[in-house]
């Protein structure tokens, strides 16, 4: 007995530290600081009736409640149970119980009254771990009214340490046991089994801190020995528990109410007006920009522009001119602009002054991208101008032939001014491609490359087609053999022929 005792204080331990375990992981998971205002802990003590069912029982429902000597046996037998429980949430929650209690049965014969009528006695402790569902606040739909009644539903697993001892009817002549040696006379170890107790029941709020509750418990025994008797039939033995009891609720100080009594909508009701209050305050969006009043840095920004988070109007190239009215947003950092946004091109040689080495070129000269002056002459019947070696070239992308706007347009003009200011010389487009790749594939790309620039000189430029030619040569003539020079190998360079 002592042992069993011992086994018990262990395990009723063990189960609560993984309770306060529990509790103290859920503090971590919110920052470390609990959750305030809610008791989550309670205490449980009830009592009441077992009804037995399983081989040795008189009648399938009813229990026998009286007792006639030599006729029958009560069957109906006490139980008293502690529990402590942690709410999870105000709809989950974990329980852990402990039980003593008695179950009897009896069963008569009417054929073989001497021989075959049998009952039994038994007692047993009992204690298992239990998860609860608070139903009503699952379907709670009343905003702010409170409630003193709530339904819930429990299932969970445990363990059954019983003695049991089976009897004549009418003569008391041992029978059989389970937990007895010499015919009933001596104890021996409690048999243990596995059990899963599954139930519901109605709980009423006496006070903050007091609960009443109404429970029915099944418990399903995962074995047929309890009576004493097994193998009559295939069904497992079971019994019903039927309690009254009260529950002493306990946790944060100062806390006013336990977790499953709180409505699910009544802190949100309760404080609806004061948010409301707050919220009107913080959305307010003169402009509508998408930034509250409150933080706009600039709150008469025009309908549909984009801002950042203070409300400014997006500034992507940081040019002092607002996207939305910038003709070029993607301005080089530190490039003088106008008011529209556009980089100062103060010669109008079309060479933005960030990049023209001669800022002050006459107007109408020929100029190469970097705004040196190109000095083009007729190209004479058997000579090639000297003014091909002018001629800018072109540059690309990793694997890519398309012609960038803000690196190739402006070079591209001063070469169709210089078919223009030539206009019986003809251009070779000559493509080349960096080290990486096969030979094939650098073949195919620096053709691509070639043949997108002559295709530009035709239709932006107006350039007749026969007099542009184009050549590929891949890989072959490198300018720069080292990695952080292959961008000059992805070039298209220009010629003027005869």
């Amino acid at each position: 007995m002592f042992k069993m005792l011992k086994r018990l204080s262990l395990l009723s331990l063990a189960t609560l530290l993984t309770l306060i375990a529990s509790a103290q992981q859920s503090a971590t998971n919110t920052g470390g600081v609990p959750k305030k205002g809610h008791k989550k802990w309670s205490f449980g003590l009830n009592f009441g009736a077992n009804s037995f069912y399983g081989d040795i029982r008189q009648y399938d429902w009813a229990p026998v409640l009286k007792t006639e000597a030599g006729k029958s046996k009560s069957e109906l037998g006490f139980g008293i149970q502690g529990s402590l429980s942690r709410s999870l949430s105000n709809v989950f929650g974990l329980r852990g119980s402990m039980m003593y209690g008695t179950l009897s049965g009896m069963k008569r014969d009417p054929k073989f009254t001497t021989l075959r009528s049998t009952y039994f006695t038994s007692n047993f402790i009992e204690y298992d771990l239990t998860a609860y569902a608070n139903i009503s606040n699952m379907f709670y739909t009343d905003k702010l009214k409170a409630r003193r009644i709530t339904l819930y539903a429990f299932g969970g697993a445990g363990l059954m340490h019983f003695r049991t001892l089976k009897k004549k009817l009418y003569t008391d002549e041992f029978v059989a046991s389970q937990g007895y040696t010499n015919n009933g006379n001596d104890t021996k170890k409690m048999t243990t089994e596995t059990v899963f107790p599954v139930g519901a029941g109605i709980k009423v709020r006496l006070s903050k801190s007091l609960d009443l509750s109404l429970e029915g418990t099944l418990f399903n025994v995962n074995s047929d020995k309890v009576d004493a008797t097994e193998g009559v039939s295939r069904v497992k033995d079971k019994y019903l528990y039927t309690s009254i009891g009260v529950a002493y609720k306990f946790g944060r100080k100062g806390a006013e109410e336990t977790a499953e009594w709180v409505n699910p909508y009544g802190e949100i009701a309760s404080n609806i007006e004061d948010v409301q209050t707050n919220i009107d305050g913080l959305v307010k969006d003169a402009d509508g920009d998408g930034v509250a009043d409150h933080f706009d840095k600039e709150p008469n920004t025009p309908a549909g522009v984009t801002v950042d988070g203070a409300g400014r109007s997006v500034d992507t190239d940081a040019d002092g001119v607002p996207d939305h009215i910038d003709a070029d947003p993607f301005t080089a950092k530190g490039a003088k602009v106008g008011s529209d946004g556009k980089e100062l091109d103060s010669d109008g040689d079309g060479v933005f002054d960030s990049k023209d080495l001669e800022p002050n070129t006459p107007a109408g000269t020929l100029v190469n991208f970097q705004g040196k002056t190109i000095n083009v002459k007729p190209v004479e019947n058997n000579s090639i101008a000297s003014v091909s070696s002018s001629l800018p070239s072109i540059y690309f992308k990793v694997n890519s032939s398309r012609i960038d706007y803000w690196s190739s347009y402006d070079k591209l003009a001063t070469i169709a001014q210089a078919l223009k200011a030539n206009p019986t010389a003809k251009l070779k487009i000559i493509g080349y491609a960096d080290p990486t790749g096969s030979e094939a594939i650098n073949k195919a790309i620096s053709e691509k490359r070639a043949q997108a620039a002559a295709d530009h000189l035709k239709k932006i430029y107006g350039i007749d087609g026969s007099r542009l030619s184009i050549d590929s040569k891949g890989k072959t003539e490198l300018l720069s053999n080292v990695t952080e020079g292959y961008n000059v190998n992805r070039r298209v360079d220009f010629q003027l022929t005869k």
